[in-house]
């Protein structure tokens, strides 16, 4: 491993100078010339041009060909950035388009999460959040039409305030590990995020219908919809559609025992019937945080769904799978448990 290089300056940058795997990675996502555009950053095209002797036209499209895979990103003034904390850089490598993540690229990835336990470093920087940075919407279908939904819980009313800016791209958490088969084209971006997917080619706009469709979709298949942790609508960037064995947050946390401390659940929680509960099993896996589990109950001949309410998000995609009708979703915070703000909130913007 070169100890003086561009991919080991990266890698510093990166918080992990001494990871075979980020080197690797780095290796993977960029050539050695590119590598040495990227360690300048920040600082503008003119001066980039400058300082290697080259045009500036060459150095706007080689860090538009980095910005397509990922690797850096614009800022207001034109000036471009390194994603240099591993975790956004995985988030937009893997989003990219299928011709722009390069062979071997995963397996870097798994080296460096699993082989070298980046996950564990992920649920350590979770326990420090003050509050939980990302927070469960509910699936609408599963909420009783008895019940209003708030605009910042529902996933409708939060696109319909977005309508203009609104792209879909891959989930980039399954993307890079491969470990389900749930859809892939369904995470939504708002606003500046949606822009961004536009400029570098990574997502497609769609209008506001077609994004509550690819949410229906998500939801329908077992996905559990997911936004910024705060109460204001125009301040969401974005609805995830996440799973247990992939997400970046949450498979870390669920491994840690820690998704309190960066997951905050809906307003409801879910209610089992066993009366109603025929004991087919199919809420089990549709549950992406494991709080259903089959058990023998008392005065049942069946084995029955029974619900850890400790574990469970209220995200209703359980009652959804719920053919006989035995889980309802019932109303059991008040609208004050979402909060306005939150002190981690920048860790979910760009």
């Amino acid at each position: 491993m070169t100890t003086n290089g561009p991919f080991h300056k990266l890698a510093e940058i990166s918080g992990r100078g001494d990871s075979k795997a980020m080197h690797k990675l780095l290796q993977c996502a960029m050539s050695e010339d590119e590598a040495r555009l990227v360690v300048e950053l920040p600082i503008s095209t003119k001066e980039l041009a400058a300082k290697f002797n080259t045009d500036e036209i060459a150095v706007q499209e080689s860090l538009l060909h980095l910005a397509q895979r990922g690797i850096v990103a614009p800022k207001e003034d034109g000036i471009f950035y390194f994603n240099q904390i591993p975790a956004i850089l995985h988030d937009n490598m893997f989003s990219s388009l299928p011709e722009h993540i390069p062979d071997g690229l995963d397996q870097a990835w798994i080296s460096m999460y699993d082989g070298e336990k980046y996950w564990k470093d992920l649920a350590e920087m979770y326990d420090g959040f003050e509050a939980p940075i990302l927070r469960v919407i509910p699936a609408e279908k599963s909420v009783s039409t008895d019940i209003q939904l708030l605009p910042q819980e529902s996933m409708t009313q939060i696109i319909e305030t977005h309508q203009d800016m609104i792209t879909v791209r891959n989930c980039c958490c399954r993307n890079s590990v491969k470990r389900c088969h749930h859809p892939l084209n369904v995470c939504t971006q708002f606003g500046a995020r949606a822009e961004y997917d536009l400029f570098r080619g990574s997502g497609r706009k769609v209008s506001a219908d077609e994004a509550v469709s690819i949410g229906l979709t998500g939801v329908g298949a077992g996905l559990m919809p997911t936004v910024t942790n705060i109460s204001v609508p125009e301040n969401l960037e974005f609805i995830c559609y996440c799973c247990g064995c992939a997400c970046l947050v949450l498979e870390p946390a669920l491994k840690e025992g820690n998704l309190p401390k960066v997951l905050s659940p809906s307003r409801f929680e879910a209610k089992i019937n066993y009366e109603a509960c025929n004991g087919c099993r199919h809420c089990v896996p549709r549950c992406q945080v494991g709080a259903i589990e089959m058990k023998p109950i008392p005065g049942h001949d069946t084995i029955k769904a029974v619900l850890d309410p400790d574990k469970c998000v209220g995200c209703g995609v359980c009652d959804l799978a719920c053919n006989p009708g035995a889980i309802t979703m019932e109303l059991v915070r008040q609208p004050e448990f979402i909060p306005e703000a939150i002190a981690d909130e920048s860790i979910v913007h760009l």
